[in-house]
């Protein structure tokens, strides 16, 4: 046998094992041509990207790994879909701000969901702990738009930023002005006081993660002045987006680029533009959230655990953010019910908090006050977080959608051999990641540190935006990386507990 042969050989036969692999995931076979995709600019018109049918999705053989085939990426879609309705529902009853918003009847329907889930998939001792919330800000209602020379545009794009004041019931009439990036020399010579400023804002990863915010320029504008801020997420359509606190003192709200581009037409020609802008937020007082939680228990009832955290509330549909967390969370309890009780060797405890995405964060408070009693006996930590979204690219004027998974960020604290089986796992599955480790750690920042942990997150160029949808969430993500956790879970189960502590800790 020739030196090439001896290599190609091997490689026909795993190629060979692979395609039974490959195809497990679906009961029906590939297409023999994918859908045909086209990029776009998505607009509220457009109704945003297509993506590509489930089963066009790139896959990654796994063999040796049949064990974990019952985990099930449609069944996981399903659940990923019905969250999204949850949202979906809350707007079509006329809420403006919308998701599945803390305190409000899309979070209360989302927990009695997710605990009705759990018990379907097999978990015991499942319950609801209410949790008191202190008053909570909710934008109403808001209307933004511009005149010229007595023609007026609507800015259907505008989205308040969280935690952003509002304006009096009968709005604002500003002067506006463009100060470009919002860079200190572009506001020199530049009498901001008292106009509406717009700052357009470059998205580095994500939109919430962005140019506005990094350089300052949001801060900035509010210091010299402005009376209120627009900042214009330059993305390819006219998308909705949530932007974290910008701390402001004045209405900040964010633009997607095409009602930018409307309003940079409008200063070109020299003419004076107004902004009418009216925003009404109110602070709701005597609401309430829930955690949602469940066990499957180990055969010895002091045994060690596993915990599962994934937050329940979302901004917009939150197909990724985190309707996608939830679904694995509720899958990896499936997985392990289904074990004899004999043979659990360690419990699986899964909490579902309300999340950070309000003003106190109130899943991270939640989390900090109850670590000692949560993570007692615990010795691994798993953040069901953004475990799946389909790869958006951007071409030109464009965004694009893949028939790849996107890349997560990925952080573990824990010993070498837990680093070692982790990513082990990530990479036979097939799942992208970056190199190093870095990004955030999420929903368990507050006790990331307490006890061996692992988190996994995707957050691309659709968080946070109004079309995180479903359909950007493929099944075979949600396999990929459900599959991967229980791997590492059942690794985790054959070490003692110091053997994934960090020499450091």
């Amino acid at each position: 046998m020739t030196p090439l042969l001896k290599y190609l050989a091997p490689l026909s036969i795993a190629l060979l094992l692979a395609t039974p692999c490959a195809q497990a995931q679906n009961s029906q076979a590939r297409p023999q041509s994918g859908n045909i995709m086209s990029c776009t600019a998505p607009t509220g018109e457009s109704g945003g990207l297509s993506f590509p049918a489930d089963q066009s999705y790139l896959r990654a053989a796994v063999p040796g790994n049949e064990a974990y085939d019952s985990i099930d990426g449609m069944r996981m879609k399903q659940l990923v879909e019905e969250q999204t309705a949850i949202a979906r529902g809350y707007r079509d009853a006329g809420n403006q701000f919308w998701g599945r918003i803390i305190g409000t009847k899309s979070d209360h329907e989302t927990a009695m969901w997710m605990a009705e889930q759990l018990r379907d998939a097999g978990a015991e001792n499942v319950r609801l702990d209410p949790i008191e919330l202190p008053p909570q800000w909710l934008p109403e209602t808001w209307e933004v738009s511009a005149i010229r020379n007595g023609q007026e545009i609507a800015l259907a794009s505008a989205w308040p930023t969280y935690g952003s004041v509002g304006t009096a019931p009968s709005g604002l009439e500003l002067e506006l002005i463009d100060v470009g990036l919002g860079m200190e020399t572009d506001f020199q010579g530049r009498d901001v006081n008292g106009k509406a400023v717009i700052v357009h804002s470059i998205p580095t990863s994500g939109a919430i993660i962005n140019s506005a915010a990094r350089s300052g320029a949001i801060r900035r504008a509010d210091e010299k002045g402005a009376a209120a801020i627009l900042v214009v997420l330059e993305l390819p359509g006219n998308l909705q987006m949530s932007l974290y606190e910008a701390g402001t003192s004045v209405p900040t709200l964010a633009l997607g680029s095409q009602d930018g581009a409307a309003l940079q037409q409008m200063l070109s020609s020299g003419d004076s533009v107004i902004l009418n802008l009216r925003l009404e937020v109110e602070e709701h007082e005597g609401l309430f959230t829930y955690s949602v939680r469940g066990e499957v228990p180990a055969a010895s009832a002091d045994a060690e655990k596993v915990v599962i955290v994934a937050h329940r509330d979302s901004l917009f549909e939150g197909g990724s953010d985190n309707a996608s967390g939830v679904a694995t969370a509720i899958e990896l309890i499936r997985y392990f019910a289904q074990v004899p009780l004999d043979q659990r060797i360690r419990s699986i405890e899964i909490v579902g908090t309300p999340g950070h995405h309000n003003l106190e964060s109130t899943g991270h408070s939640w989390l900090r006050e109850k670590q000692g009693q949560l993570l007692q006996r615990a010795v691994l930590l798993i953040n069901a977080e953004h475990t799946a979204h389909a790869l958006v690219d951007r071409w030109g004027s464009e965004l694009c959608a893949t028939n790849s998974l996107g890349p997560f960020s990925w952080r573990i604290n824990g010993s070498t051999e837990l680093q070692r089986l982790t990513l082990q796992a990530f990479d036979d599955f097939g799942i992208p990641r970056w190199i190093e480790t870095g990004g955030p750690t999420g929903e368990i920042r507050p006790i990331s540190n307490v006890v061996p942990s692992i988190v996994l997150m995707h957050a691309g160029v659709l968080l946070h935006s109004n079309i995180e949808t479903a359909a950007a969430v493929p099944a075979i993500g949600l396999a990929a990386t459900t599959r991967a956790y229980a791997r590492i879970i059942d690794e985790v189960n054959k070490l003692e507990a110091s053997r994934l502590v960090s020499r450091e800790q």
